[in-house]
């Protein structure tokens, strides 16, 4: 069982391990490579122009999100003495000790709720991350980051 797997409860404290990990599971970009072959096997049987188009569109925009979403799979790492953030473009590593306030607000509209990690940071940046970048309840995830920063103090 993978560290992004495992429930908060049963993650042992965080001086016991050398980090924890948390991204996108690995269902998504599979989901959408498979959309990304039917699209392209449309494209292959489509006789219209327009068909042509829809197709090729579905096609490259599927690939694009499938890439985003495999470049973050580990979309948040944390270690003794800091936390790293993966993007498609790169990571950013940030020091414990420039955390100001880690939380998991829920936000209802519309009827519908959502809950969203947000770390604060002493430069006034805000990091805010969905269920769907870590790949659990983000709950978890504010908790289990709370003791790497109690540790780390």
């Amino acid at each position: 069982m993978s560290a992004e797997d495992r429930n908060v409860e049963e993650e042992p404290a965080a001086a016991e391990v050398a980090f924890q990990v948390w991204g996108v599971k690995p269902i998504a970009p599979v989901l959408l490579g498979v959309l990304c072959a039917g699209f392209l096997l449309w494209l292959v049987l489509a006789t219209s122009p327009e068909d042509k188009l829809v197709a090729g569109a579905g096609v490259c925009l599927s690939a694009i999100a499938a890439a985003l979403l495999l470049t973050m799979r580990q979309r948040l790492t944390a270690y003794r003495d800091a936390f790293a953030v993966r993007g498609p473009f790169g990571a950013r590593e940030v020091h414990w000790a420039t955390v100001t306030a880690i939380s998991a607000p829920t936000r209802r509209r519309r009827g519908l709720a959502s809950t969203s990690l947000e770390i604060e940071l002493d430069d006034d940046g805000l990091l805010v991350f969905s269920r769907t970048e870590l790949g659990t309840d983000p709950t978890d995830v504010a908790a289990a980051l709370r003791r790497w920063w109690r540790a780390a103090r």
